[in-house]
């Protein structure tokens, strides 16, 4: 049991401060291992958020929360629409891919609407078959004007007619970059950051060895181009995008980006850096006016605008067939792509899993053009890192102190404000905040006090039951398990009652009686007198011999423990009694008991070894009530009681009998025999204290001849009292001594 005096507070706040430590070192190994679970449980609330974001922009009470950059002017003032090459399209036009020239009527029929940039999230790596050169082969063996063949090949080469449609406007075309180094199809575009011989070598960026580009014929009459790669975290969900991937010493813009620098007339991009140890970091991505806020990579977080389809999209055989709404292209970023499932371009994001992956694009040209993208701040990692630890101390000290209600309220409050503040920092500042360690702190920490504060109510429960089954009633115990935490196994002080019981002359008994003879009459007694005791609310302490030690007030707090005390004495001689009668009908000797009790302040708990222990009591009240029980044959009484005893109980009688000094006490007391409840008091008893009484104040003022008179007329009303002739024996011996006037009429007992 010595396990369960080590402060139990502390025990759990130096397991939490542990698990505080480790989880501190969970939340920041995230930014080192992008696999990580917890990066992963990130994600899971990287999403909830995200889509509570969008939810909560469409109601009411949004208004009084607009984010910080509030777009939404700006948003008009660009319009970019989706070409998209859909089920119906690819039912009306023939199936994927088209001619060249078929893209080349699109191309124009745009320029018709009035489009401004048109992008396609399309690569054309490869040139188109031509059958034409089949049958000009065969021409040549016939004489036939040659400018007819020329002429048949112009028109029908797709990919001459596409490009001069590409070159009359401004188009922006779409290619790949590999992890393959020996795929490198195509040409890559002019468009480029050239990095500098020091970034070279220190900056961080996504870099790719091989690429598949578009045609050169293609690519020359294009405006710009730039690359689609998309590329998802562990989950296999598009949160982020490149702007910028590194390829050779050159760093290639992507779709989105080279879209907007065609639309804003920017031939080149600026990047912001940031020194990080021995490297140097991206920070932000400027094309003309606009900046972009990037992660280390130079990658953005995708503001999406909400589920697949919120942009406009236009189907292209509309365009084609000339039926499209003019006011929805015209000064338009048109993006052309698919959403159709047989052409495979449907992403997982956190706004749906079947996601147009054109519209990706179009998020990120948006954001682009209307304002600042969510980022996640430099000092995101010392922030998280200061949140943690803060965290943990708080929660590992205060934890321990609670009841499971309360900790459950204090956790569900941090947790609500932890999650309310990363919402209002992402709503209205797009400040992209992780929440997963923190969230992982405060559950960890609250699970773990409410298990270790289960178990260890368990284990107190257990304790406890085990030990005072057999000192206390079970209705007790039932009561102490219901709070086990309120009663302490450590010593302490307190006010209480003990009760001591010894059988009057056991050792003539013993000798009478055969051991199975003596063990018997002994359980006989005890079962009866132990019952009492329970019944009246008291503990017992111990079972010494014939003797049994109970007190009150402890491990339950009883304010009447004098009161249980004393019935419980009036109840166990009267017991006794009865049983006297039985065993002598069994022809076992009569028993007597004398029973002490005494009230004060005593210490209490759980006391003993390493080998064995017990719940008791200890203190000068508690030798006095021994003193008590042993004087009581003395006085021929069957119970004596304390003076505090006797003033605790006021609904009951009592019988003074005199002022003594116990050997070993130097402070003399009163003591008193209990004659029941007052209700229940005898005139014949009442008139017996009266005439105690007046004797016994003739024996203070040390006037003998009345004393005398008084208790031999008691003794001759009162025959079975032994009391009276203690006095007739004591004023014959004092009545020859000198005494000083002070005298208090105290009688020194010199044996136990």
């Amino acid at each position: 049991m010595e396990w369960f005096r080590i402060p139990q507070q502390k025990v759990s706040a130096y397991i939490g401060i542990f698990l505080s430590a480790y989880l501190i070192y969970l939340g920041l190994s995230i930014h080192v291992n992008e696999n990580h679970w917890l990066n992963r449980l990130d994600f899971i609330f990287y999403d909830t958020r995200f889509n509570a974001s969008l939810a909560f922009s469409e109601t009411e009470l949004s208004r009084y929360f607009i984010p910080f950059e509030d777009d939404s002017s700006a948003e008009a003032e660009h319009k970019v629409v989706i070409l998209d090459i859909d089920e119906k399209s690819l039912a009306k036009e023939g199936r994927w891919p088209w001619s060249r020239h078929k893209l080349a009527k699109l191309v124009a029929e745009l320029a018709d609407y009035g489009a401004i940039v048109v992008a396609f999230d399309v690569v054309f790596s490869e040139p188109e078959r031509n059958p034409v050169n089949e049958v000009n082969r065969h021409l040549e063996n016939y004489n036939i004007d040659w400018k007819i063949p020329q002429r048949w090949h112009e028109i029908a080469d797709g990919d001459k007619n596409f490009s001069r449609h590409i070159s009359d406007m401004d188009v922006v075309l779409g290619y790949f970059f590999q992890d393959e180094v020996e795929i490198q199809v195509g040409q890559l575009p002019s468009q480029s950051y050239e990095l500098s011989s020091a970034q070279q070598n220190n900056l961080v960026s996504i870099s790719k060895p091989g690429y598949a580009a578009n045609l050169e014929i293609l690519q020359q009459a294009a405006a710009g181009a730039g690359f689609v790669s998309t590329f998802a975290d562990a989950d296999g969900v598009i949160r982020r995008s490149p702007l910028v991937i590194r390829y050779g010493d050159k760093l290639y813009p992507s779709l989105s980006l080279a879209t907007v620098m065609s639309y804003l007339f920017v031939s080149e991009i600026e990047i912001s850096t940031l020194p990080l140890g021995s490297v140097e970091v991206m920070t932000a991505i400027k094309a003309g006016g606009q900046r972009a806020r990037t992660d280390v990579n130079g990658q953005v977080i995708i503001p999406y605008r909400g589920g697949s389809h919120s942009f406009p999209y236009i189907s292209v055989t509309d365009v084609l067939q000339k039926k499209a709404d003019l006011s929805q292209l015209e000064g338009a970023i048109v993006l052309v792509g698919t959403s159709a499932i047989g052409l495979a371009d449907l992403r997982a994001t956190p706004v749906g899993t079947q996601y147009p992956g054109v519209e990706v694009h179009a998020n990120i040209i948006q954001s682009l053009l209307t304002g600042e993208f969510p980022y996640r701040p430099e000092w995101e990692a010392g922030l998280t890192l200061s949140i943690l630890v803060s965290l943990g101390a708080l929660l590992s000290l205060w934890l321990p102190k609670l009841g499971p209600v309360a900790a459950i309220v204090l956790s569900s409050l941090t947790l609500a404000i932890a999650v309310t503040g990363n919402f209002y920092l992402w709503h209205i500042y797009r400040l992209d905040l992780p929440i997963a360690s923190t969230f992982l702190m405060i559950l960890v920490l609250t699970l773990l006090n409410l298990a270790y504060g289960y178990l260890r109510e368990n284990a107190s429960k257990r304790l406890l039951k085990g030990m005072f089954n057999q000192y206390v009633p079970q209705a007790h115990i039932d009561r102490m398990l219901d709070d086990p935490e309120a009663y302490q196994f450590a010593g302490e002080s307190k006010e209480l009652t003990v009760l001591f019981a010894d059988i009057r002359s056991f050792t003539t008994i013993s000798e009478h009686l055969s051991a199975a003879d003596l063990k018997a009459m002994l359980n006989q007694y005890f079962t009866p007198i132990t019952k009492i005791i329970f019944d009246h609310e008291g503990t017992i302490d111990k079972y010494v011999g014939d003797m049994v030690m109970a007190f009150w007030g402890a491990p339950l707090d009883d304010e009447q423990h004098a009161h249980h005390g004393v019935l419980a004495a009036i109840k166990m001689q009267k017991a006794t009694l009865k049983l006297s009668k039985a065993f002598m009908a069994r022809g076992l000797p009569e028993i007597k008991i004398g029973i002490g009790l005494n009230t004060g302040i005593m210490n209490v708990g759980d006391m003993g070894s390493s080998y064995r222990r017990a719940y008791t009591v200890l203190g000068d009240a508690v030798n006095l009530g021994s003193r008590l029980e042993s004087v009581t044959k003395f006085y021929g009484a069957d119970i004596l009681v304390g003076e505090r005893t006797a003033q605790l109980c006021p609904e009951i009688a009592f019988s003074f009998i005199d002022r003594i000094q116990v050997k070993g006490k130097d402070e003399p007391i009163a003591v008193y025999k209990p004659l029941g409840l007052k209700s229940k008091i005898t005139k014949k008893q009442q008139a017996e204290l009266v005439a105690f009484t007046q004797a016994y104040c003739f024996y203070l003022d040390q006037a003998w001849d009345p004393a005398i008179e008084g208790f031999k007329k008691l003794q001759a009303d009162y025959p079975q009292a032994t009391i009276y002739q203690v006095y007739l024996d004591r004023i014959e011996n004092l009545r020859n001594q000198p005494l000083s006037k002070d005298w208090g009429g105290v009688f020194r007992h010199t044996s136990k």
